[in-house]
């Protein structure tokens, strides 16, 4: 279970001068309802530990997500290949997954929400036990609420076509978040996993953010799942150029 990203608007804080405010898509399972301003370059990574049952674990890095600033408000994203390492059973076996290239568009701010479109490809540059071998698409939207100062709520609803089985699996979540202080903030999130043939999965994840200043922001959370993988850790960053 890889830690995808959601930070909310109000969990980040404003910053000094003329510096828009630091938005993250990472941690959590969904992401912020917020673009990276126009010329801006914002890099975000990090490190997962998964357990995928009791025999079986996971490390994956850097889960390199690039997020450029176009017109519009537009992002370009691309997603580098992660490194993923797997213990299972005393073997250890390595490889490069995937990589993703796609679009975010802002579209709005309604009545004191924001909301997003994303649109991503994901492309099969991976080995041959990590890569999906076709070029699978995915949407989501995103979004995103401040409920007082302190306070937000956000969601994410997705559709990934995954074409080996030809299946559409939707992955909405839904997170809360707090600020604690100027410089950290905390968040709450409930994710799931549904599909036509699929039991729902239940997944829920907790984590914090560190503002260290206005171009860079680390991270930690962990969550677990109803089904296999069942529980991961991580850490990130985000820095901002």
């Amino acid at each position: 279970m890889a830690s995808v990203a959601v930070l909310l608007p109000t969990a980040a804080r404003a910053a000094p001068g003329d510096e828009p405010a630091l938005v993250a898509d990472r941690p959590g399972f969904g992401e912020s309802a917020i673009t990276v301003p126009q010329g801006r370059v914002q890099a975000e990574a990090g490190a997962a530990w998964t357990r995928i049952d009791r025999h079986t674990s996971t490390t994956d890095l850097p889960s390199l997500l690039m997020r450029v600033g176009l017109p519009g408000p537009v992002e370009l994203r691309v997603l580098a290949p992660d490194y993923v390492r797997t213990r299972s059973e005393g073997r250890t076996t390595t490889g490069w997954a995937d990589m993703a290239v796609g679009l975010k568009v802002h579209l709005g701010s309604f009545g004191g929400s924001d909301v997003t479109l994303r649109a991503t490809a994901d492309v099969p540059t991976g080995g041959s036990d990590l890569t999906a071998h076709t070029l699978d698409a995915e949407a989501a939207v995103a979004w995103s609420r401040s409920l007082s100062e302190r306070w937000s709520l956000g969601a994410t609803v997705g559709a990934p076509r995954f074409r080996l089985d030809h299946r559409t699996l939707t992955p909405p979540s839904v997170s809360v978040g707090r600020s604690l202080s100027e410089h950290v903030a905390t968040f709450v999130e409930y994710g799931a996993l549904l599909g036509e043939g699929l039991r729902t999965v239940h997944r829920l994840d907790h984590g914090y953010t560190w503002l260290v200043n206005a171009r860079t922001q680390l991270d930690a959370s962990l969550g677990v799942s109803s089904a296999p993988p069942d529980f991961f850790v991580g850490v990130g960053w985000c820095r901002r150029f």
